[in-house]
Formats: structure tokens, C-alpha cells, sequence
């Protein structure tokens, strides 16, 4: 959760800043885009990113949102066990998937994110130059 939320800060920001195509916006709330293509799109116009760029992005960004929705909304059906690969026994598959390692490596994804777009972006608004290089500093410490 906290690797979405963190995400969905950075992105509120940055959307504050960036001009969207009322077309746009208006097919994402007909068509109920995925959070993850909002952010990412909203991210992509912002910084400036090149098509390879944008898609190892959105890749990321789903896969943190994907955690996030299971979390959120998880599925109330059985399911078989998994075998949890820590304890090597087969445990419900929220244990599995919910576990330590897998938070850290879902936080750190995040905080990747938002680092690289500061620190090597290319923001398209002087508004969002400003909040970048504010962010810097205060960002140095989770690496």
C-alpha cells in the first residue's frame, strides 16, 4: 500500500502541473482507465519520457498497483495453497504474496521510480523543475 500511496503523492503533484486533453481525460472516465495508465500517462507527459522509458514505467507501475489492488480488493474465493518460498510449507496465498521481502522490494520500486524521474527527468513545466529539485534532497536518504 504504502509503495501506491507513494506513488499516487508524487503523481497528484505532478498532475497539477501538466495540461491533459479533455478527450483524454473524458475516454478515461467512460472507457474507466486503470490507475496505473493514468499515472503512468500523466508521469510520461511530465518528464518527457521516450516510449521505452514509458513502457518499463508502466510495467512497473502496474505491477505495484496489482499489489495494491490485492490488497484492497482481495478475492473472497478458496484457492489452493502456495508454497511460501520462505517457509517452505503451503500457506493461503495472502501469506505468500503479502510477505517481507516482497514489501521491501514493491517500496524500493517506488521510491526508484520517483528518484530517477527527479534526478534524471526531463520535466516539461518550470512548476514541476521547482518540485524536483525540492524533492532531491529529501529523496537522498532512501537509496
Amino acid at each position: 500500500m504504502a509503495a501506491a500511496i507513494a506513488l499516487d503523492a508524487f503523481y497528484s503533484v505532478i498532475q497539477t502541473h501538466v495540461q491533459l486533453p479533455t478527450s483524454l481525460v473524458e475516454r478515461w472516465r467512460t472507457k474507466r482507465a486503470s490507475r496505473y495508465s493514468q499515472v503512468t500517462e500523466v508521469l510520461r507527459r511530465g518528464f518527457h519520457l521516450k516510449p521505452q522509458e514509458t513502457k518499463v514505467l508502466r510495467q512497473n507501475v502496474k505491477e505495484i498497483y496489482r499489489f495494491r489492488d490485492l490488497a484492497v480488493h482481495p478475492s473472497g474465493k478458496l484457492q489452493a495453497p502456495l508454497l511460501h518460498p520462505e517457509l517452505n510449507v503451503g500457506v493461503e496465498w495472502r501469506f505468500a504474496y503479502f510477505r517481507a521481502a516482497r514489501a521491501e522490494m514493491l517500496v524500493n520500486a517506488s521510491i526508484a521510480i520517483i528518484q530517477e524521474l527527479v534526478n534524471n527527468g526531463k520535466p516539461t513545466e518550470v512548476a514541476i523543475i521547482r518540485y524536483a529539485q525540492g524533492l532531491r534532497d529529501r529523496l537522498l536518504h532512501l537509496a
